[in-house]
């Protein structure tokens, strides 16, 4: 016997002895789930099984076999094609993932979360730099299943990784840029805020956990349907909930985080000069601001955000379609409106990190003895000043967790 006959026969002999196996337990089988996988399994085994039977008579057939080989070669068609429609027939995403496009997301959000730990080790930007490597691992993690998924577009467990890792991760993103605004509002002067600095990321990562509870309850119910072949509708409706209001959420944070920048003069950039020179803002933190990189700070923060709330949006209509929608069996919108925004807010805060702008400082605002109530009604009569007597002792505010 050639090596080739050999080959092809310890292969034979492998197939048939599973879908032995699997006819067996077939047969007195009666869990739904298992019977269906096992099913599906079975029948790509045969067909399989067939193309090898055919592939090992052309490969011993002499060339006067004409009729045999025409029928083997026919045979072995059929069979590739029956094969791909139960492969077709059982795509977890309606498609076939780019292996190239989600290996890149791969490597790209590996490097990201490395380098947002090590500057966040380094500068001690331990909020910040915490929320956005977890963010950018959740991130890594999921690439890699959808990276996988490329040639196993069947593997439940892969599947599972990418839906799950890469819908939290924008929580623990937006975690991050909440910490860098109530910097950013402290370094300015918090008369300036509706709310206290280190209340935007008590108030909105609440929120996030909220949205993270509830797409997570979706995402396990529409996991336990999918292990059972039934339907996903309810998960899946509780997953767009979920992510309907992290849209909220970050709606509600733009609204506040505008007029902030309102109240700092910072889209009249004269008026914004005059309050630097009169001292208007918190005079411990000129040096910072007097940086030409922070001037243009509030914008990165402000486009970040826009990045993940461009994904966000995306999402809840791609989910709201279904499993079987448009917009997720067509990967190019993927990659676009929720890969590549991802990416660029991650990389922007690499190249604008907030340890280039003011290092390990510890921000320190004044502590405020009226009430938010009356301060906004003092800021209307001071045009967005704060009164002397409204600033007594300070406080250290943990908005970011800098040290020195």
């Amino acid at each position: 016997m050639t090596t080739t006959a050999a080959t092809y026969l310890s292969q034979i002999t492998s197939i048939a002895s599973k879908i032995s196996s699997i006819e067996q337990y077939l047969a007195t089988a009666q869990d739904t789930a298992h019977f269906y996988s096992y099913s599906e399994e079975a029948a790509k085994l045969v067909q399989s099984l067939t193309i090898l039977e055919n592939e090992e008579f052309l490969a011993t057939a002499t060339a006067t076999a004409t009729s045999q080989i025409a029928s083997a070669s026919n045979a072995i068609v059929i069979a590739s094609e029956a094969y791909s429609s139960i492969v077709e027939a059982n795509n977890l995403y309606g498609m076939q993932p780019s292996y190239g496009g989600n290996l890149t997301m791969t490597v790209a959000m590996g490097l990201f979360t490395f380098l947002h730990g090590v500057f966040g080790i380094w500068f001690r930007a331990w909020g910040f730099g915490i929320s956005y490597s977890i963010g950018c691992l959740l991130e890594f993690l999921g690439y890699i299943g959808r990276t996988l998924s490329a040639h196993d577009v069947d593997n439940v467990n892969d599947f599972l990784i990418q839906i799950v890792c890469l819908t939290i991760a924008p929580c623990f993103i937006m975690a991050g840029i909440y910490f860098l605004l109530a910097q950013v509002i402290s370094i300015h002067g918090p008369q300036y805020s509706v709310l206290k600095p280190s209340h935007y990321s008590y108030i909105f990562i609440t929120f996030d956990v909220i949205s993270l509870v509830v797409q997570a309850v979706g995402g396990a119910m529409t996991a336990e349907a999918l292990v059972l072949y039934e339907s996903g509708k309810t998960g899946t409706h509780i997953m767009v909930a979920g992510l309907s209001f992290q849209v909220f959420s970050t709606t509600t944070f733009l609204i506040l985080y505008f007029d902030f920048i309102r109240r700092i003069k910072l889209f009249q950039f004269s008026k914004y000069q005059e309050l630097e020179d009169s001292n208007k803002f918190d005079p411990r933190f000129s040096q910072i601001r007097s940086s030409k990189l922070f001037k243009f700070y509030p914008y990165i923060i402000l486009l970040g955000t826009l990045f993940v709330y461009v994904r966000c949006i995306y999402r809840v209509i791609e989910l709201s379609e279904g499993w079987s929608g448009y917009l997720i069996t067509h990967e190019i919108y993927f990659m676009i409106l929720d890969a590549l925004m991802m990416g660029l807010t991650a990389l922007l805060f690499v190249v604008f990190h907030p340890g280039f702008i003011w290092g390990r400082l510890k921000i320190k605002s004044p502590k405020r003895t009226k009430n938010w109530f009356s301060r906004i009604g003092s800021k209307n009569k001071n045009n967005g000043e704060k009164s002397d007597d409204e600033l007594v002792e300070e406080e250290e505010v943990e908005t970011g967790f800098y040290e020195k």
